[in-house]
Protein backbone atom coordinates (compact mmCIF):
# COMPACT_ATOMS: atom_id res chain seq x y z
CA UNK A 1 0.00 0.00 0.00
CA UNK A 2 2.71 2.85 1.40
CA UNK A 3 6.43 1.11 -0.01
CA UNK A 4 7.25 0.13 -3.38
CA UNK A 5 8.46 -2.94 -5.36
CA UNK A 6 11.97 -2.80 -4.50
CA UNK A 7 11.19 -2.59 -0.69
CA UNK A 8 8.64 -5.91 -1.08
CA UNK A 9 11.56 -7.65 -3.24
CA UNK A 10 14.06 -6.69 -0.46
CA UNK A 11 12.08 -7.90 2.65
CA UNK A 12 11.13 -11.17 0.92
CA UNK A 13 15.21 -11.33 -0.08
CA UNK A 14 16.22 -10.88 3.67
CA UNK A 15 13.29 -13.48 4.71
CA UNK A 16 14.17 -16.45 2.84
CA UNK A 17 17.76 -15.93 3.43
CA UNK A 18 16.89 -16.23 6.74
CA UNK A 19 14.19 -19.48 5.96
CA UNK A 20 17.13 -21.11 4.14
CA UNK A 21 19.67 -20.38 7.20
CA UNK A 22 17.02 -22.43 9.24
CA UNK A 23 16.49 -24.57 6.97
CA UNK A 24 12.63 -23.75 6.75
CA UNK A 25 10.73 -24.03 3.15
CA UNK A 26 7.52 -22.88 3.91
CA UNK A 27 6.39 -19.98 6.62
CA UNK A 28 2.56 -19.56 8.04
CA UNK A 29 1.65 -15.93 9.35
CA UNK A 30 -1.24 -14.77 10.96
CA UNK A 31 -2.77 -11.29 10.56
CA UNK A 32 -4.27 -9.39 13.40
CA UNK A 33 -6.27 -6.36 13.90
CA UNK A 34 -5.26 -5.82 17.55
CA UNK A 35 -3.15 -2.43 18.26
CA UNK A 36 -0.27 -4.40 19.26
CA UNK A 37 0.87 -8.20 19.76
CA UNK A 38 -0.10 -10.31 16.75
CA UNK A 39 -0.18 -9.57 13.11
CA UNK A 40 3.35 -7.28 12.76
CA UNK A 41 5.17 -10.34 10.43
CA UNK A 42 1.89 -10.11 8.45
CA UNK A 43 1.81 -6.93 7.77
CA UNK A 44 5.83 -6.88 7.45
CA UNK A 45 5.01 -9.44 4.28
CA UNK A 46 2.63 -8.42 2.65
CA UNK A 47 2.03 -4.49 3.42
CA UNK A 48 -1.66 -5.37 3.78
CA UNK A 49 -3.64 -3.76 6.53
CA UNK A 50 -5.68 -7.14 8.21
CA UNK A 51 -9.40 -5.58 9.47
CA UNK A 52 -10.82 -8.26 10.78
CA UNK A 53 -10.36 -11.78 11.63
CA UNK A 54 -6.90 -13.17 11.40
CA UNK A 55 -6.27 -13.27 8.03
CA UNK A 56 -3.24 -16.11 6.65
CA UNK A 57 -0.32 -16.12 4.58
CA UNK A 58 2.00 -18.97 3.39
CA UNK A 59 5.18 -17.54 2.23
CA UNK A 60 7.16 -19.58 0.33
CA UNK A 61 11.16 -19.90 0.72
CA UNK A 62 10.94 -20.65 -3.69
CA UNK A 63 11.44 -17.46 -4.43
CA UNK A 64 9.21 -18.99 -7.75
CA UNK A 65 5.86 -20.22 -5.51
CA UNK A 66 3.79 -16.54 -5.24
CA UNK A 67 2.93 -16.09 -1.27
CA UNK A 68 -0.89 -17.18 -0.91
CA UNK A 69 -2.80 -15.43 1.11
CA UNK A 70 -6.38 -16.85 2.53
CA UNK A 71 -9.16 -14.27 3.26
CA UNK A 72 -12.77 -14.64 4.31
CA UNK A 73 -14.56 -11.64 2.60
CA UNK A 74 -14.29 -10.32 -1.23
CA UNK A 75 -14.12 -7.09 0.43
CA UNK A 76 -10.28 -8.28 1.70
CA UNK A 77 -9.93 -10.01 -1.51
CA UNK A 78 -10.79 -7.25 -4.12
CA UNK A 79 -8.55 -4.58 -2.12
CA UNK A 80 -5.17 -7.86 -1.66
CA UNK A 81 -5.57 -8.14 -5.26
CA UNK A 82 -4.98 -4.32 -5.65
CA UNK A 83 -2.97 -3.41 -3.09
CA UNK A 84 -0.96 -6.46 -1.36
CA UNK A 85 2.35 -8.40 -1.80
CA UNK A 86 0.52 -11.69 -1.90
CA UNK A 87 0.50 -12.72 -5.62
CA UNK A 88 -2.12 -15.63 -5.04
CA UNK A 89 -5.06 -14.59 -3.19
CA UNK A 90 -7.83 -17.18 -2.12
CA UNK A 91 -10.79 -17.20 -0.49
CA UNK A 92 -11.97 -19.32 2.55
CA UNK A 93 -14.43 -20.04 5.02
CA UNK A 94 -12.13 -22.09 6.74
CA UNK A 95 -8.41 -21.10 6.80
CA UNK A 96 -7.66 -24.64 8.56
CA UNK A 97 -8.86 -26.56 5.70
CA UNK A 98 -7.50 -24.43 3.21
CA UNK A 99 -3.91 -23.95 4.64
CA UNK A 100 -3.79 -28.14 4.69
CA UNK A 101 -5.20 -28.03 1.32
CA UNK A 102 -2.17 -25.52 0.41
CA UNK A 103 0.50 -27.66 2.39
CA UNK A 104 -0.96 -31.11 -0.18
CA UNK A 105 -1.04 -28.74 -3.50
CA UNK A 106 2.35 -27.91 -2.77
CA UNK A 107 4.15 -30.69 -1.33
CA UNK A 108 4.83 -30.12 1.91
CA UNK A 109 3.94 -32.87 3.51
CA UNK A 110 7.51 -34.03 4.29
CA UNK A 111 9.14 -29.80 4.91
CA UNK A 112 10.10 -27.81 7.88
CA UNK A 113 7.44 -24.86 8.28
CA UNK A 114 8.09 -22.16 9.99
CA UNK A 115 5.41 -20.28 12.13
CA UNK A 116 5.37 -16.74 13.20
CA UNK A 117 4.72 -17.52 17.02
CA UNK A 118 4.53 -20.80 18.32
CA UNK A 119 3.21 -19.27 21.42
CA UNK A 120 0.21 -17.16 19.24
CA UNK A 121 -0.33 -20.73 16.72
CA UNK A 122 -3.59 -22.16 17.65
CA UNK A 123 -3.43 -25.75 19.12
CA UNK A 124 -5.85 -27.82 17.56
CA UNK A 125 -4.39 -26.01 14.07
CA UNK A 126 -0.83 -27.51 15.28
CA UNK A 127 -1.97 -30.71 16.86
CA UNK A 128 -4.33 -31.76 13.90
CA UNK A 129 -1.02 -30.84 10.90
CA UNK A 130 1.11 -33.07 12.66
CA UNK A 131 -1.63 -35.69 12.70
CA UNK A 132 -2.27 -35.07 9.04
CA UNK A 133 1.36 -34.61 8.08
CA UNK A 134 3.73 -36.86 10.15
CA UNK A 135 6.72 -35.67 7.98
CA UNK A 136 6.01 -32.17 8.76
CA UNK A 137 8.23 -30.11 11.36
CA UNK A 138 6.47 -26.60 12.76
CA UNK A 139 9.21 -24.50 13.97
CA UNK A 140 9.27 -21.32 15.66
CA UNK A 141 10.62 -18.36 12.79
CA UNK A 142 8.79 -15.71 15.06
CA UNK A 143 11.97 -14.27 16.56
CA UNK A 144 13.95 -14.60 12.81
CA UNK A 145 11.13 -11.90 12.22
CA UNK A 146 11.02 -9.85 14.63
CA UNK A 147 14.71 -9.29 14.06
CA UNK A 148 14.17 -8.74 10.42
CA UNK A 149 11.91 -6.09 10.83
CA UNK A 150 13.44 -3.80 13.72
CA UNK A 151 15.54 -1.86 11.47
CA UNK A 152 14.42 1.07 9.35
CA UNK A 153 14.90 1.78 6.11
CA UNK A 154 14.84 4.74 4.18
CA UNK A 155 11.07 4.37 2.75
CA UNK A 156 10.25 3.15 6.06
CA UNK A 157 11.53 6.21 7.55
CA UNK A 158 9.43 8.67 5.53
CA UNK A 159 6.70 6.99 6.94
CA UNK A 160 7.96 7.65 10.66
CA UNK A 161 8.38 10.86 10.36
CA UNK A 162 4.91 11.11 8.65
CA UNK A 163 3.58 9.84 11.23
CA UNK A 164 5.54 11.79 14.08
CA UNK A 165 4.29 14.76 12.54
CA UNK A 166 0.73 14.01 12.10
CA UNK A 167 1.02 12.82 15.99
CA UNK A 168 2.57 16.00 16.31
CA UNK A 169 -0.49 18.29 14.73
CA UNK A 170 -3.30 16.20 16.99
CA UNK A 171 -1.55 17.17 20.06
CA UNK A 172 -0.89 21.03 19.12
CA UNK A 173 -4.74 21.33 17.57
CA UNK A 174 -6.49 18.71 19.68
CA UNK A 175 -5.47 20.50 22.66
CA UNK A 176 -7.66 23.31 21.87
CA UNK A 177 -10.55 20.63 22.81
CA UNK A 178 -10.05 20.82 26.14
CA UNK A 179 -11.97 23.12 27.82
CA UNK A 180 -13.93 22.38 31.13
CA UNK A 181 -17.38 20.86 30.53
CA UNK A 182 -16.03 19.15 27.49
CA UNK A 183 -15.83 15.00 27.90
CA UNK A 184 -13.11 13.40 27.59
CA UNK A 185 -14.83 11.55 24.34
CA UNK A 186 -15.03 15.11 22.37
CA UNK A 187 -11.69 16.00 23.11
CA UNK A 188 -9.94 12.75 21.92
CA UNK A 189 -12.40 12.22 19.41
CA UNK A 190 -10.70 15.74 18.07
CA UNK A 191 -7.19 14.05 18.13
CA UNK A 192 -8.56 10.95 16.41
CA UNK A 193 -10.26 12.80 13.74
CA UNK A 194 -7.17 14.92 13.01
CA UNK A 195 -4.81 11.53 12.73
CA UNK A 196 -7.46 9.56 10.80
CA UNK A 197 -8.52 12.47 8.42
CA UNK A 198 -4.39 12.64 7.11
CA UNK A 199 -4.35 8.83 6.58
CA UNK A 200 -3.38 7.15 9.98
CA UNK A 201 -4.67 3.52 10.08
CA UNK A 202 -4.89 3.36 13.82
CA UNK A 203 -4.88 4.68 16.75
CA UNK A 204 -4.76 4.35 20.57
CA UNK A 205 -5.16 7.31 22.04
CA UNK A 206 -5.62 7.47 25.98
CA UNK A 207 -6.10 10.12 28.76
CA UNK A 208 -6.03 10.87 32.30
CA UNK A 209 -7.47 13.83 34.48
CA UNK A 210 -5.84 14.66 38.20
CA UNK A 211 -2.31 14.41 39.36
CA UNK A 212 -1.76 11.15 39.08
CA UNK A 213 -1.91 9.55 35.46
CA UNK A 214 -4.20 7.06 35.32
CA UNK A 215 -4.75 6.50 31.70
CA UNK A 216 -7.42 4.59 30.04
CA UNK A 217 -9.97 4.79 26.87
CA UNK A 218 -11.83 8.23 27.20
CA UNK A 219 -14.91 8.54 28.72
CA UNK A 220 -18.09 10.50 29.83
CA UNK A 221 -16.17 12.38 32.31
CA UNK A 222 -15.93 15.91 31.92
CA UNK A 223 -12.93 17.94 31.86
CA UNK A 224 -12.68 20.02 34.94
CA UNK A 225 -11.94 23.62 35.32
CA UNK A 226 -8.27 23.27 37.10
CA UNK A 227 -5.69 20.45 37.29
CA UNK A 228 -3.82 18.41 35.18
CA UNK A 229 -4.89 16.83 31.56
CA UNK A 230 -2.87 14.21 30.24
CA UNK A 231 -2.69 12.36 26.78
CA UNK A 232 -1.14 9.51 24.90
CA UNK A 233 -1.15 9.75 21.50
CA UNK A 234 0.07 7.05 19.33
CA UNK A 235 -0.41 6.73 15.69
CA UNK A 236 -0.19 4.33 12.88
CA UNK A 237 0.83 5.70 9.62
CA UNK A 238 1.74 3.34 6.75
CA UNK A 239 2.20 0.37 8.81
CA UNK A 240 4.82 2.49 11.73
CA UNK A 241 3.93 3.72 14.90
CA UNK A 242 4.99 6.72 16.88
CA UNK A 243 3.75 8.31 20.12
CA UNK A 244 3.71 11.65 22.00
CA UNK A 245 3.06 11.78 25.95
CA UNK A 246 2.46 14.83 27.53
CA UNK A 247 0.32 16.91 30.24
CA UNK A 248 -1.21 19.96 30.01
CA UNK A 249 -2.79 22.29 32.98
CA UNK A 250 -5.72 24.13 33.42
CA UNK A 251 -4.43 27.33 35.33
CA UNK A 252 -1.88 27.39 37.34
CA UNK A 253 0.15 24.14 37.40
CA UNK A 254 0.37 22.19 40.72
CA UNK A 255 3.94 22.66 42.89
CA UNK A 256 4.20 18.81 42.49
CA UNK A 257 3.31 18.72 38.81
CA UNK A 258 6.40 21.61 37.92
CA UNK A 259 8.63 19.44 39.65
CA UNK A 260 7.70 16.35 37.81
CA UNK A 261 7.43 18.14 34.59
CA UNK A 262 11.32 19.53 35.22
CA UNK A 263 12.40 15.83 36.52
CA UNK A 264 10.78 14.07 33.72
CA UNK A 265 12.37 16.50 30.87
CA UNK A 266 16.11 16.53 32.56
CA UNK A 267 15.75 12.81 32.72
CA UNK A 268 15.21 12.30 29.28
CA UNK A 269 18.25 14.80 28.18
CA UNK A 270 20.85 13.04 30.38
CA UNK A 271 19.51 9.67 28.19
CA UNK A 272 19.82 10.76 24.81
CA UNK A 273 23.79 10.75 25.07
CA UNK A 274 23.78 7.33 25.66
CA UNK A 275 20.89 6.78 22.79
CA UNK A 276 23.11 5.50 20.29
CA UNK A 277 24.82 2.64 18.17
CA UNK A 278 27.36 0.86 20.15
CA UNK A 279 25.65 0.89 23.65
CA UNK A 280 22.92 -1.39 24.92
CA UNK A 281 19.11 -0.35 25.49
CA UNK A 282 20.11 -0.63 28.71
CA UNK A 283 22.43 2.18 29.47
CA UNK A 284 20.71 4.96 28.25
CA UNK A 285 17.21 3.48 30.06
CA UNK A 286 19.91 3.05 33.20
CA UNK A 287 20.98 6.87 32.57
CA UNK A 288 17.05 7.83 32.98
CA UNK A 289 15.98 6.10 35.52
CA UNK A 290 18.73 7.18 37.75
CA UNK A 291 18.17 10.89 36.92
CA UNK A 292 14.90 9.94 37.96
CA UNK A 293 15.84 9.10 41.33
CA UNK A 294 18.43 11.32 41.99
CA UNK A 295 15.71 14.07 41.63
CA UNK A 296 13.69 12.63 44.14
CA UNK A 297 11.01 10.64 42.80
CA UNK A 298 9.75 6.86 42.67
CA UNK A 299 10.42 5.86 39.47
CA UNK A 300 7.51 4.03 37.59
CA UNK A 301 8.97 0.70 36.28
CA UNK A 302 7.71 1.54 32.08
CA UNK A 303 10.39 3.62 30.39
CA UNK A 304 8.93 3.67 26.40
CA UNK A 305 8.77 1.12 23.86
CA UNK A 306 10.82 -0.12 20.96
CA UNK A 307 8.25 0.68 18.13
CA UNK A 308 8.01 -0.46 14.20
CA UNK A 309 4.92 -2.40 12.90
CA UNK A 310 3.93 -3.47 15.91
CA UNK A 311 3.72 -0.71 18.83
CA UNK A 312 6.13 -2.49 21.28
CA UNK A 313 8.48 -4.61 19.34
CA UNK A 314 10.11 -4.72 22.37
CA UNK A 315 10.53 -2.98 26.05
CA UNK A 316 13.28 -0.88 26.59
CA UNK A 317 14.69 -0.89 29.93
CA UNK A 318 17.98 -0.99 32.57
CA UNK A 319 17.62 -4.83 31.74
CA UNK A 320 17.66 -4.97 28.23
CA UNK A 321 20.74 -5.96 26.60
CA UNK A 322 19.92 -5.49 23.01
CA UNK A 323 22.30 -3.47 21.05
CA UNK A 324 21.06 -0.43 19.68
CA UNK A 325 21.51 0.04 15.77
CA UNK A 326 20.78 2.76 13.40
CA UNK A 327 17.16 2.43 12.13
CA UNK A 328 15.50 1.38 15.40
CA UNK A 329 12.51 3.69 16.43
CA UNK A 330 12.09 4.38 20.28
CA UNK A 331 9.80 5.92 22.85
CA UNK A 332 11.00 7.28 25.83
CA UNK A 333 9.10 8.12 28.59
CA UNK A 334 10.60 8.19 32.44
CA UNK A 335 7.23 7.86 34.64
CA UNK A 336 8.46 9.82 37.84
CA UNK A 337 6.18 9.37 40.73
CA UNK A 338 5.95 11.99 43.73
CA UNK A 339 3.75 11.56 47.02
CA UNK A 340 0.69 10.40 45.05
CA UNK A 341 1.19 12.38 42.02
CA UNK A 342 2.77 11.29 38.72
CA UNK A 343 3.25 12.46 35.18
CA UNK A 344 4.51 10.26 31.79
CA UNK A 345 6.20 12.14 29.43
CA UNK A 346 8.02 11.64 26.59
CA UNK A 347 8.28 11.65 22.56
CA UNK A 348 9.70 9.16 19.94
CA UNK A 349 13.08 9.33 18.26
CA UNK A 350 15.35 7.54 15.61
CA UNK A 351 18.40 5.73 15.96
CA UNK A 352 20.87 7.71 12.87
CA UNK A 353 24.53 6.11 12.58
CA UNK A 354 25.79 8.11 15.22
CA UNK A 355 23.00 9.16 17.40
CA UNK A 356 19.54 9.68 17.95
CA UNK A 357 17.25 12.27 16.06
CA UNK A 358 14.08 13.49 17.60
CA UNK A 359 10.77 13.21 15.66
CA UNK A 360 8.29 14.69 17.46
CA UNK A 361 9.04 18.38 17.33
CA UNK A 362 6.08 19.60 19.91
CA UNK A 363 8.83 21.28 22.39
CA UNK A 364 9.20 20.50 26.11
CA UNK A 365 7.61 23.55 27.88
CA UNK A 366 4.15 22.67 30.02
CA UNK A 367 1.41 23.93 28.42
CA UNK A 368 -1.25 26.19 30.64
CA UNK A 369 -4.50 26.63 29.12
Amino acid sequence: MFLSPKEKESRFRAVRRQMAEQGVDALIARGSSAVRGDGAAFRYLTDFPNINIPLVLIFFRDAGEAPILLVESRFQAMRAEKTSWAGDIRLSNNFFQSLTEVLKEKKLDQAAIGIDGLHNFPFLWGQRIEEMFPGVALTEFGPALKKLRAYRTSEEIKLVKRSAALVDRAFIEGIKSIKPGKTEWEVMARMDYLLKSQGVEKTFNIISQGPKVDAYVPSARKIRKKGMVFTEITANYGGFWTQLARAVSLGKPDSKLVKLHQGAVKAIKEALPYLKPGNKVAQPMSVMAQSVKNSGFGCMPVYGHIVGIDMVEDRPSPQNQSEIVPGMVFIVHPWPTLDGSSLLWGETYLITEKGNQRLNEVGDELIVL
